[in-house]
Order: structure tokens, then C-alpha cells, then sequence
């Protein structure tokens, strides 16, 4: 697992684009209690690291207030990568929804995991799955749109992406 600091900038920059997109009729529906903020810091911090290691073709940019939706959030040696994540430090799944994992397949899909229990608080990129595999995780849905429930503990561990993204 790899472990990035968080800066008080990462969490302001993540804010501001969560502040502008909830202007946009995509954003409007936004989930009350949810620090959605965090999983745009772990989608930054995880790209920036995705760069220094494999110096990605297309980086990772957020949230988009144009309302198109994006197809994927990076881009490695030709292959389109979703970045997902835990957005606190004691949840054990990854939950991408179905919808968008059926409707704009990728290559691969990293978790993170953001950890609020440290200081200063932490980035974990946990590991990669072959999006393939996805649909073979249950079906869940609580207060939206239903998504897959992929345990943390099945992602491959990130140290192994290098010989994976090459190989294919």
C-alpha cells in the first residue's frame, strides 16, 4: 500500500470543485452527510502518483462542471483507469456504481482510501482490479443508485500495477 500526505491545499482545491459542481444539475442530487470532498483528494493524490510512476498520457481532473460525463480518470500505456475510493479511513469497500461501470468500461479500476485518523491526514492507494472482473461482485443499494460491493481486501496490491500495465 502506498501512503500519500494530504496538504490543507489538496482538501481546499477538492472543496472548491465539489462547491462548483453542486451548481451544475448534475451536482444537484449530491447525497447529504457525505464528505465527497475526500474521494476527489484520494482521485488527485492517487493521479499524482499514477504520474511520477508511469507518467500518465491523461491525468486525472476531478470533477467536471460541463456535465459531460468522463469516461475514465487516467490514462496508462494506452489503458483507461477509474480511480475509486474509500473516503473514510474504516470502510471496507469499494463501490463503484453499476451503471457507470457497465455503461463506460475501462481497463482497470485503483482504490484509495482516505485516512482521516492521521496528521496530517493520508492518501492509501490500496491496489488495482482488471475492470473485467467487477460484475462478478455483488449488487448492493442504499440511498442511490445501486453499485458493486468490492471488499478492499480483493484488490490486488498496488506495488504489483507496473509488471500488470506493462504486460497487457
Amino acid at each position: 500500500m502506498i501512503s500519500l500526505d494530504v496538504a490543507n491545499s489538496d482538501i481546499v482545491k477538492a472543496k472548491n470543485q465539489i462547491s462548483e459542481f453542486e451548481k451544475i444539475d448534475a451536482g444537484s442530487w449530491r447525497y447529504t452527510n457525505v464528505e465527497a470532498w475526500r474521494g476527489v483528494v484520494c482521485e488527485f493524490k492517487t493521479s499524482e502518483w499514477l504520474d511520477q510512476e508511469f507518467n500518465l498520457e491523461i491525468k486525472a481532473k476531478g470533477l467536471d462542471t460541463s456535465g459531460i460525463v468522463d469516461e475514465f480518470d487516467v490514462v496508462v500505456n494506452n489503458k483507461k483507469i477509474e480511480i475509486k475510493s474509500a473516503t473514510k479511513n474504516y470502510f471496507k469497500y469499494i463501490m463503484p456504481k453499476t451503471h457507470d461501470v457497465l455503461s463506460y468500461p475501462k481497463d482497470y479500476l485503483i482504490a484509495s482510501k482516505y485516512d482521516e485518523t492521521t496528521s496530517p491526514n493520508k492518501v492509501k492507494i490500496i491496489g488495482f482490479l482488471n475492470y473485467s472482473v467487477l460484475k462478478d461482485f455483488p449488487i448492493k443499494k442504499n440511498k442511490g443508485a445501486p453499485y458493486f460491493e468490492i471488499p478492499i481486501k480483493a484488490f490486488i496490491p498496488i506495488e504489483k500495477f507496473k509488471s500488470e500495465i506493462y504486460l497487457t
